[in-house]
């Protein structure tokens, strides 16, 4: 991913996730945990979403959108999903999710997408 696009994605820290069921059935909802571990790995915690996840179980592909709403720019990211509930990234997305919203439930999955294409929207 480009410098631009990590930017805004650690500025906006809300993308909307699109799954799909292994039969096409889609999906899409909010997360408000997204970060980036590289320039070719996102993160977010799965927090209350079973459909998401058993659309990631079924149909690992996804695709995201960061919006910047004040200047109007955005970009569109599709990736390969891999859902982790132990070890080092399940334990820094919980970690930093406690700390961040100290007042939502745990996470349930660390949820690390590997970057295969992205479609910036004026950027």
């Amino acid at each position: 991913m480009p410098q631009n696009v990590i930017d805004m994605i650690q500025k906006q820290h809300l993308a909307f996730v699109a799954t799909s069921t292994p039969n096409g059935l889609p999906n899409v909802s909010p997360k408000g945990s997204i970060n980036v571990i590289d320039k070719t790995k996102l993160v977010f915690a799965e927090i209350a979403s079973p459909h998401t996840i058993s659309n990631l179980k079924g149909n690992p592909n996804v695709s995201l959108y960061v919006l910047d709403r004040e200047n109007n720019k955005g970009v569109q990211i599709k990736g390969k999903a891999t859902l982790m509930n132990s070890g080092p990234i399940f334990e820094n997305v919980s970690k930093a999710l406690k700390e961040k919203m100290p007042f939502l439930p745990p996470a349930n999955y660390a949820v690390l997408i590997d970057v295969l294409e992205i479609f910036p929207y004026k950027m």
